[in-house]
């Protein structure tokens, strides 16, 4: 596995931020280490009040991964030899269980088009 990767998840609750007006969500690190993240698909749907594209990756950790992934986790990948996956935020939308699987594969969606 090429790149590397954090997954966080949502800790507490959204707090308003008073000079920007918009309210800011804090993240604690479940996961950081080895990843790679390929392509599956992608698809339009409406997110708010306009269409997007959302495209669905598979992202593949080590078997070893102690931490329990969750859906709605983020993952962000922070190297990796495509720059652009680069700071790209994942959204965590199904999690793969197998006894015989060599890898825990997770699927996530680009939600920022």
């Amino acid at each position: 596995m090429r790149d590397t990767c954090t997954v966080e998840r949502k800790s507490g609750e959204p707090v308003l931020n008073e000079e920007t007006g918009l309210l800011e969500q804090s993240w604690s690190t479940v996961y950081t280490g080895a990843c790679r993240v390929k392509p599956r698909t992608s698809r339009e749907a409406e997110w708010g009040e306009r269409e997007v594209s959302l495209g669905s990756y598979i992202a593949v950790l080590p078997w070893d991964t102690t931490s329990e992934i969750q859906r709605e986790d983020r993952l962000r990948v922070t190297a990796s030899d495509d720059t652009w996956l680069i700071g790209r935020d994942l959204e965590v939308v199904g999690i793969s269980l197998a006894g015989t699987a060599t890898a825990r594969r997770l699927l996530v969606e680009d939600r920022e088009g």
